[in-house]
Order: C-alpha cells, then structure tokens, then sequence
C-alpha cells in the first residue's frame, strides 16, 4: 500500500485533517530510524478494530508534536539519556527494573485475544503475580531522585494492568463481551505506556527534548492547545477531556480513546522531562515549579477515568475529568511561569 494513502487512511479513522506538512515530517524521521527495532510483545492479545482506532491515535499524536521516536517503537539501543554508573543505588534500581520488566515479559502469552479464549484466565493468572511482584520491588527501593515522578507514575500503571487483567477475567465469566473488550484494551495500552517508562529508565529510550527548556516548550505548546480549545490532532482527545465529554453507555470507548491518546503525550512530556533534568543554573522560579507533578496529576486522572468506565460509573468518570482539567491547566501555567522566567533572564544577560 502507498504509504500516503495509508497515512491518509489513518487521519480518515479518527476522521480528523492532518495538518499540513505531517506526512512529510512522518517520512522524514522514517527514512531516520533509530540503530534497533525489535516488535515489542504485548500483553495477551490481538488487533480489534477498536485497538487498530487507539493505535492510530497514538500515532496522530506523535506526529503532531514532532518527536522523532513513535509510540509504538521497542526496545532499542542506548540512544536516550544513559546516566553515569557510578551512583550504585542508581545502578542497582535500573538493574532491578531490567530484571522485573523481563520476568514480566516472559509471563506473557498470546492469548485474551476474544472473550471466547478458555485459555485466558490462566494466562492472567500468569502475568498478574509477576506485575504484583515488580510493584513489590519498587516499594521497597529508594527511587533516585531524578526518576521520582516517573516512578511513581509507573507504579500506577502497573497497578492499573493489574485491575484490568483481573476485569477482563470477570467480564469474561459474566459472558460481557463490552466490558471484556473494554478492560483488554486497556491492558493493551498499560503495557504501552510501561515500556517507554521503562526503557527511560534503564537510559535505553529514544531522546525526547534536547534540553529541559526544549521539552517545557513542548508541553506548554500541547497544553496550551488543549485548554484554549484550539487543539491538533495531538490534543483533540484532551480538548474533549476538558470539554467534559460524555463517557456513559456506549460512548464508552471514544471516551477511553481519548484518554489513552491524552495519556500518550503526558508520558511524553514526563519521559523528555526525566531524560533532560533541571539545569543547576536555571533561574530559581524554575526551579520552585511544579511541572512534573501536575502532569503527573493528569496521568492519575486519567486512570480514574478509566476505572470509572470500567466501573460504569458515570458520576465518577465527570469527577476525574475535572480533575484532570484541572491538573493541565496548572501544568500549563507552570510551563508558561518557566519559559517566562527563561526569557527574562535571557533579557537581563543581554542587556
């Protein structure tokens, strides 16, 4: 297939226009891959329909905010931040992380691909206790300074892999092909998000900003789209979101697409963030913001609403929304606060 037409075909499933110059910045960080690509296992299933729709959003969103690296890319060679080893503690918490992603890993297996899998149960029953078993590791480690939020971010999101798998499982008993379908999406695009952290982590992930103050422009650019109701394609699942979209019945699944793709660029933002730390030599109102853990505030959001849906509970999706516009707006005012405080003391040394 020519590959501006599946690029188009792309843009037609989320029935949205691309903007102008996407398929040639698409073709272009192509034609420059990073050295490895390896196809990243899964949690137990196949393509739907529905994943093929989030898949394709993920993709619009990383090509609307021009990272080089998509969200679907693996494993791949030391191209990101690889801090030094001499910390020990350091060392020691990215060796324990390796070691618990691949005794995950190993306890996946192809099957919940469909609510009729007899067999899927028990591969749950595989891969929850070995998910169980990292939350336990990373409990009981002194997370390094630099990792802090993102750790604690993957830490939900191991436990929100943990609450769908076990859903799916009890949707798949009570013959619910919706709610079943549902949860697995979810898992899906849980261990979507736990490979970038991952790999970030391990200093093994594809480089995302080249300074701090390359990757707050790039939040505060996607942010202040979302809130000002003037989004791209990146942002239009967060200018939904804020927009207290109606995530009852069956507008379920859009409603969980556009969590999942506002998802994607948080982590994004949270990745570029922990691969490029504060400068020492930052201006002090940068250094007193809270960027990260309003973003950070905005992830945890988003899995409430996912629970919510899970749970059918209507009245708590609408509280997580607004909690989660809440969270971007002051992730938006903490991006504006630090790229202001960088042009003032770029005027001051000018002048």
């Amino acid at each position: 297939m020519d590959e501006r037409v599946l690029f188009e075909r792309f843009h037609e499933a989320l029935d949205m226009e691309p903007r102008p110059g996407a398929y040639e910045r698409l073709r272009a960080s192509m034609k420059n891959p990073p050295a490895v690509h390896q196809r990243r296992p899964a949690f137990p299933m196949r393509w739907t329909k529905m994943r093929f729709r989030v898949a394709a959003a993920l993709t619009a969103a990383v090509i609307a905010i021009g990272l080089v690296a998509a969200f679907f890319a693996t494993h791949h060679a030391a191209v990101g931040v690889v801090p030094a080893r001499s910390d020990t503690n350091l060392l020691a918490y990215q060796n324990m992380v390796t070691g618990d992603y691949n005794a995950m890993n190993a306890s996946t297996s192809d099957n919940c691909n469909t609510i009729d899998d007899k067999l899927c149960a028990g591969a749950v029953g595989r891969v929850v206790p070995r998910l169980q078993s990292w939350l336990d590791d990373l409990d009981a480690f002194q997370t390094p300074a630099r990792y802090a939020i993102l750790d604690q971010q993957l830490r939900l999101h191991l436990k929100e892999a943990i609450t769908e798998l076990n859903d799916a499982v009890a949707f798949q008993k009570a013959s619910d092909t919706n709610g079943f379908d549902l949860a697995m999406s979810g898992a899906l695009y849980e261990r979507g998000w736990i490979d970038p952290a991952t790999f970030t982590i391990t200093g093994t992930y594809p480089k995302q900003a080249g300074s701090y103050q390359d990757a707050v422009s790039v939040v505060n650019q996607a942010v202040q789209a979302c809130v000002n109701s003037t989004p791209g394609p990146a942002e239009l699942g967060c200018a939904r979101l804020v927009g207290m979209e109606n995530c009852a019945g069956a507008l379920a699944t859009s409603c969980e697409d556009d969590v999942q793709t506002s998802a994607t660029e948080l982590e994004v933002f949270l990745v570029a963030l922990a691969q490029n730390p504060i400068p020492s030599s930052v201006p002090l109102p940068v250094r007193n913001t809270q960027l990260e853990g309003d973003l950070a505030r905005a992830d945890t959001a988003l899995l409430a609403i996912t629970d919510a849906l899970l749970q059918r509970n209507a009245a708590k999706a609408s509280a997580a929304q607004v909690e989660f516009s809440t969270a971007i707006a002051a992730a938006g005012q903490d991006a504006s606060t630090i790229l202001e405080a960088y042009r003032n003391a770029s005027a001051s040394a000018s002048g």
